[in-house]
């Protein structure tokens, strides 16, 4: 693993040194088109949380939600709309059996497009992110899962028919960013410390977080790093001042969870389906390496997730890998 972590950011620095000479930075960019591709097959495991893919775009202005900022008052900094496709994938341990285990997480496959606003300052973000979409059958996870592991030649998951039945979901996720310089603006090495927090509400998630992360970097200009079962996706800085030609920063994280609700542990709504004991209080941990260069970014995760229910025998780890393009 340490062996791939270290290629992966080599790789990245080996792309970008076409541009480190650059003096100037470039006109500042005012969209992204991104894809992001979350395994654990980065951790050496096939369960629970086992796979997100996703797209999303991002450019300036209110868009869907923008609005909502006014209400609110909050009316000073810049506004960004964020536009994504999702599907994540959840399965039990032991994926050969037909009839699984009924103590061990359920098959579930979630499918949503997410719509995002956010409200950024120079060293502060909110974002406001509205999810719509299924759990279930028609999410395709199903298909989709046995398609790859056929093609690769993994174990086949053999228990998709006690999948959690077809069922509409809807929820919101505000989340809040603050930057904190430790050294100063023009040092040539800066330390920040990123504090955030959030909630969620609605049919697939009811929870309270709070965390840290603290990166060490040159020109660390955007506001961290994110993962698809969050915000998903953080806007690039455009915020007058702060878009340098090239940067790259290494971090460290952490986030406290309160669990009131999870649709993939609890089960469907409104019909009887599986579902397991959870735990309320789910601790997180990461660490990671992000790097861009003129129009790129790329950015990788490796993340540690609590054990999510009573009964799991150990927590979740998984790599989260996010490529971006930034255009006008």
């Amino acid at each position: 693993m340490a062996r791939l972590v270290s290629m992966l950011i080599a790789l990245m620095c080996v792309s970008t040194t076409t541009s480190f000479a650059a003096e100037q930075p470039p006109a500042p960019t005012r969209s992204s088109f991104s894809l992001r591709f979350e395994n654990d097959a980065f951790g050496g495991t096939d369960a629970n949380y086992t796979n997100g893919l996703s797209m999303a775009l991002t450019h300036k202005g209110n868009g869907l939600l923008g609005g909502l900022w006014d209400l609110a008052g909050k009316t000073e900094g810049e506004r960004f709309s964020t536009y994504e496709l999702t599907q994540l994938h959840f399965t039990p341990s032991q994926l050969e059996l037909s009839n699984p285990d009924p103590t061990d997480r359920p098959y579930a496959g979630l499918l949503y497009l997410g719509f995002t606003t956010h409200l950024q300052r120079e060293d502060s973000l909110h974002s406001l992110k509205l999810m719509a979409g299924v759990v279930g059958h028609a999410s395709y996870a199903e298909g989709v899962q046995k398609f790859t592991h056929r093609t690769l030649h993994y174990r086949m998951p053999e228990g998709w028919d006690h999948q959690l039945k077809n069922e509409a979901l809807i929820n919101l996720l505000y989340e809040y960013r603050y930057k904190y310089r430790i050294t100063p603006v023009d040092a040539p090495v800066s330390v920040e410390l990123i504090p955030m927090g959030g909630a969620f509400l609605g049919t697939y998630l009811i929870q309270a977080e709070a965390g840290v992360q603290c990166r060490v970097g040159y020109h660390p200009d955007d506001f961290g790093a994110t993962v698809l079962r969050g915000a998903g996706y953080l806007p690039f800085p455009q915020v007058q001042g702060t878009h340098h030609a090239w940067g790259y920063y290494v971090y460290v994280g952490g986030v406290a969870n309160l669990v009131a609700r999870n649709l993939t542990l609890d089960g469907n709504t409104f019909t009887h389906s599986r579902s397991v004991d959870k735990r309320l209080f789910l601790p997180m941990a990461e660490y990671g390496a992000s790097v861009w260069a003129s129009r790129f970014q790329a950015t990788f995760s490796y993340v540690m997730w609590g054990r999510e229910f009573y009964g799991q025998p150990k927590r979740e780890d998984y790599g989260s890998i996010l490529f971006s393009y930034f255009f006008k």
